[in-house]
């Protein structure tokens, strides 16, 4: 028999190996020296012996999932290639433009993305009435998925990496027929996932919030619009309440059991249906990876119940964190699951003794290094929203939300509606407190420090607890004034697709100023296919660019809550078309905009709601802005914000002098060098995105810059950069920087001497065989 002691060592020793095969990181140094530290205290050969033993066999495990993972990679991708596809119909997203999206499984077994563009009416809505799993035969291009081309961005390749995923497909024809099973697992896969998805439909005739809140409590659904209507959710830290996790597996199993004695069962029966209940409720909710350790705790604490064994929580958690790993080896690469079993892990550690708010108190700190890793920022009422929320949730939300999705009554479901609206109001309302901090990137061993001191304190004396809080808060100290006022400065290129956006941040956060935004060109008619029941209903953010999930993130990481000035440089929506997204996540001083752009309709209706206490300023090549460290070259004269108006900056970067001019036409650069004959720019970015319409050869000819940034799209329809633009950089011997091969470009420098060129990836990210 393992110990329990070997047992908990045993899954420090799995975890911390799984995090080092696939990926070495703060985390897995952090568990490193948790498992050292335990080891220590390991006694007996028999002991060791089982440790090692079942490490071994883990490693085999892991070695081979790593194994087939990377295989998975290297396949080429191709173009044009036949496919068979097998879909779930809970897997599907259908919006309103006509695009279908989602997850499916290649006859070989592999599981890949994939999206469809619908041809017409028709086509559309032979995928609109699926609803049991089908068989997709065609045609697409089969793509490796590239990895993050921002620094700080979200990785959606690494977040399909732990999902088993590495290709995505874009089909170009589709033929749908029915799937038929191979064999009985997937004769009952079938089933389970078919009953999912009209569990969902079900949901979807409810009214909001009511149905977002059953979807994600109860069916675990893939639709994100919950946090998209009240993103307060993620930032208040809740999250862990919407997710299905063992607090809705013990309450639903509370549930049965209380049914069950109300009925009369036999204590026995009762816990015969928990147990076919537990792995039912985890395939009717599409087997989603962090419900397996609820799963597994759940029917160990049932078993020593049943043979009435009392069963150590912190074998429980061991055995639940070593059958996860098993079956998703990459859980623990995930928030979810980090989140997950360091939080489990500490209500089973902490003292019993402790009052609620010390508990509360306990999990806010240790879950803080784990979210700001991520996130970057930290909300400072999320202990308190934690505390209020979590018996509110168990008593209340969770029972109204059963209630109203359970029982179709007009009356009834406006009632539970109601109630759950109050809560999700109260929850935005707490949300908009002052009392965001931007802590921004902190290095790993501060990390590390933030992570592993709190479970010291668990067990140490009063004034060893003091002593260790003292440590702790002294690290994060040092990790904030380090990116706050110690940082270099930085002229850095985004790369968002077909559109603009750089930061220029001087030495010490001293001044921040952003130029352009991005913004999503949409050149598809919206609602050209209007969606019936059961499609999902197209995202309130659909219409937004790369802002929300490049830039903020970034400045954010880099420790910046605050913007001097954002300046947009023309009226075009690749240029201002996510600007309310800055406005709205960012205390901005001072918005530029060429002069007369402001009456426009545009800036009325994208700009002008979000400004705030922002103050609008209309330049031209006469004003002086305070505290930008750049000067304004263009426009001469008012216009209405066209590509001829828009707004020219000029400045030092270190050593070198920059020249950034949006979309300005050839006609314009050869007005600024004439009028400014004594400049020479030695890094320029290419206007209108390489387009044949800028760079105007005569006038790089007599500036002779040094270095060139382009910021294109892949792939984009306008075939930007041009060949004429590429040429005349070659004829004047430029060195070229290009967003779409090389991601973001970042020049970094110190003072006015020193400084270097740094980008995303040091492959060309153009390969055909690979997508965004």
């Amino acid at each position: 028999m393992i110990s329990v002691r070997t047992q908990f060592l045993l899954s420090l020793a799995v975890g911390a190996l799984s995090l080092l095969f696939f990926r070495l990181n703060a985390l897995t140094i952090t568990l490193a020296v948790l498992l050292v530290c335990c080891l220590l205290t390991l006694k007996g050969r028999r002991e060791w012996l089982w440790l090692l033993a079942l490490v071994c066999l883990f490693a085999l495990r892991f070695a081979g999932h790593q194994h087939f993972l990377s295989q998975q990679e290297s396949r080429p991708g191709q173009k044009n290639v036949a496919v068979q596809l097998l879909i779930y119909p809970d897997d599907l997203v259908l919006t309103d433009t006509g695009r279908i999206r989602g997850q499916g499984t290649l006859s070989s077994g592999e599981k890949v993305w994939f999206s469809y563009q619908a041809k017409d009416i028709g086509d559309f809505q032979a995928w609109q009435i699926v609803r049991r799993p089908v068989l997709v035969r065609g045609r697409g291009d089969d793509r490796r998925i590239l990895p993050a081309t921002n620094f700080y961005q979200f990785d959606f390749q690494a977040f399909s990496q732990t999902k088993g995923i590495s290709h995505q497909l874009i089909l170009k024809k589709a033929n749908l027929e029915p799937a038929q099973s191979k064999n009985l697992w997937q004769a009952v896969n079938f089933r389970f996932r078919t009953w999912h998805f009209a569990c969902e439909q079900w949901a979807h005739h409810l009214p909001n919030p009511l149905a977002n809140y059953a979807l994600a409590l109860l069916l675990g659904a893939k639709d994100q619009s919950l946090y998209s209507d009240n993103p307060k959710i993620q930032e208040l830290g809740l999250i862990h309440l919407f997710s299905l996790s063992g607090f809705h597996v013990a309450f639903l199993s509370g549930c049965l059991a209380w049914f069950g004695k109300r009925l009369g069962l036999y204590r026995e029966v009762t816990l015969a249906i928990l147990v076919v209940a537990l792995p039912s409720f985890y395939l009717l909710t599409a087997c989603p990876p962090i419900l397996v350790r609820a799963v597994l705790a759940g029917e160990l604490r049932l078993f020593g119940q049943a043979f009435h064994h009392r069963i150590s929580p912190l074998r429980v958690w061991s055995a639940a964190l070593l059958g996860t790993l098993f079956v998703q080896p990459l859980i623990l690469l995930t928030l979810g699951g980090q989140l997950s079993f360091a939080l489990t892990l500490a209500l089973t550690l902490v003292p019993t003794d402790w009052a609620n708010w010390q508990k509360g108190l306990f999990l806010s700190v240790l879950s803080f290094p784990l979210i700001v890793a991520q996130q970057y920022t930290w909300n400072i009422w999320q202990s308190a929203a934690n505390l209020l929320a979590v018996p509110v949730f168990g008593t209340v939300i969770l029972p109204v939300v059963l209630s109203g999705y359970f029982i179709h009554l007009a009356p009834l479901t406006e009632l539970t509606n109601l109630v759950v609206r109050v809560f999700d109001t109260a929850v935005a309302w707490v949300g908009s407190w002052p009392g965001k901090v931007v802590i921004g990137d902190l290095t790993w061993p501060i990390f590390l420090v933030l992570f592993v001191l709190p479970w010291f304190i668990l067990r140490a004396s009063r004034q060893v607890q003091q002593r260790l809080t003292m440590v702790w808060l002294i690290a994060l100290c040092l990790g904030f004034v380090r990116v706050h006022w110690f940082q270099p400065g930085e002229y850095t290129t985004f790369d968002i697709g077909q559109g603009d956006a750089a930061l220029l941040l001087e030495p010490g956060n001293k001044t921040a100023t952003l130029i352009d935004t991005g913004g999503k060109v949409s050149f598809q008619r919206r609602g050209f296919l209007r969606s019936k029941a059961g499609a999902t209903a197209v995202d309130s953010r659909t219409n937004e660019g790369q802002a929300r999930s490049v830039i903020v993130p970034y400045l954010h990481a880099r420790g910046l809550s605050h913007l001097q000035t954002l300046s947009l440089s023309h009226q075009d929506q690749d240029h201002i078309g996510d600007a309310h997204v800055i406005l709205e996540n960012f205390r901005v001083d001072k918005l530029l905009v060429p002069a007369g752009m402001r009456g426009q309709p545009a800036f009325q209706r994208k700009i002008q709601p979000y400004l705030q206490g922002t103050k609008v300023i209309e330049v031209t090549d006469n004003s002086r802005v305070k505290n930008l460290p750049l000067v304004v070259l263009h426009p001469f004269q008012p216009g209405i914000g066209e590509n001829e108006d828009s707004i020219a900056l000029a400045g030092r970067v270190g050593p070198l002098t920059l020249f950034t001019a949006g979309d300005l036409d050839q006609a314009g650069e050869e007005k600024i060098r004439q009028k400014y004959p004594d400049f020479r720019p030695n890094l320029v970015k290419f206007g209108h995105h390489g387009s044949k319409t800028s760079t105007k050869p005569a006038a790089f000819a007599f500036w002779q810059p040094r270095y060139g940034l382009i910021s294109a799209g892949r792939e984009n329809r306008y075939g930007h950069p041009n060949q004429e633009t590429l040429e005349t950089a070659a004829k004047n011997r430029m060195i070229v920087y290009d967003t779409r091969r090389q991601g973001m470009l970042r020049y970094v420098y110190y003072s006015s001497k020193k400084g270097y060129f740094q980008v995303n990836s040091n492959h060309d990210l153009t390969n055909v065989e690979t997508t965004n």
